[in-house]
């Protein structure tokens, strides 16, 4: 059986709410007719040229991502921005976009409960709920025995395949550990009340390296990109399962996606 960009919708709302999506947020099908016929879909992390192109070459009718590629309202879409370029490419090539983004974040299973499992965390709670449920930002859990803040990272740069990582060293083993996948370091306050030695996340600012440090908590920036990319095989996975028991053929497809920084 054929699937539609409205059959997509139907899976991805069930793999993430909206309704977690915090408010600023831009969720849902950004770009498309949910009429059209998918018979390939990609999922990404990033709308980026790269992922653009390989949509193109494999002809498929939809992309799913993580971060939205509309957020700001739009006045004019012309080939003078990269971002617009981006979105003619997609509507003229008839790709549909769907953006997953912090309802992807919050939804138990998703974005921070791969993270911290691919951490090894056990044990985990959410780190900050959302109001009335169980879902919500962040997690918080136990590695199986303590290890250095120098073995820990090690680990963080094996597991997340990242030739680099920055930690700040407050001077304490590694036991209990916040993670935030993409940008959470506002959230310091948060790891510490919850008890936690080591927070990892991205983004990571020196200022807010400095407080996280000085109030006693180890802090590691495994990058934006880097905590966010582990998601991405594990979501096509369910699309792909879903799909399937639903009686739908399309095929599910993963992009490649080159680190956008790197240290040389």
């Amino acid at each position: 059986m054929e699937a539609t960009v409205n059959d997509i919708i139907k899976v991805m709302d069930g793999i993430a709410p909206p309704n977690l999506a915090e408010p600023w947020d831009n969720v849902g099908l950004l770009v498309g007719r949910s009429s059209n016929t998918v018979k390939k879909l990609m999922v990404a992390l990033d709308v980026s040229p790269e992922v653009v192109e390989q949509a193109v070459e494999h002809k498929v009718q939809m992309l799913v991502t993580h971060h939205p590629v509309i957020f700001d309202p739009i006045k004019k879409m012309t080939d003078r921005s990269w971002q617009h370029k981006l979105l003619l490419d997609c509507a003229e090539n008839k790709i549909a976009v769907y953006s997953a983004h912090t309802s992807l974040d919050s939804v138990l299973g998703g974005v921070n409960d791969v993270l911290a499992e691919k951490i090894g965390l056990l044990h985990t709670e959410v780190l900050v709920p959302a109001a009335g449920g169980e879902a919500g930002l962040g997690r918080v859990g136990c590695l199986h025995e303590p290890m250095t803040l120098q073995e820990f990272s090690e680990k963080i740069k094996t597991v997340l395949k990242l030739d680099n990582i920055i930690a700040g060293d407050a001077g304490r083993r590694v036991s209990k550990v916040a993670v935030c996948g993409g940008a959470g370091a506002e959230f310091i306050d948060e790891a510490l009340a919850a008890g936690a030695d080591t927070f990892v996340t991205g983004d990571v600012k020196y200022h807010t390296a400095q407080n996280a440090v000085y109030s006693g908590l180890n802090i590691i920036d495994a990058t934006h990109q880097g905590t966010e990319l582990p998601m991405i095989n594990t979501l096509a996975d369910r699309i792909a399962l879903r799909l399937t028991s639903s009686g739908f053929n399309a095929q599910v497809l993963v992009a490649k996606e080159s680190k956008i920084l790197q240290y040389l």
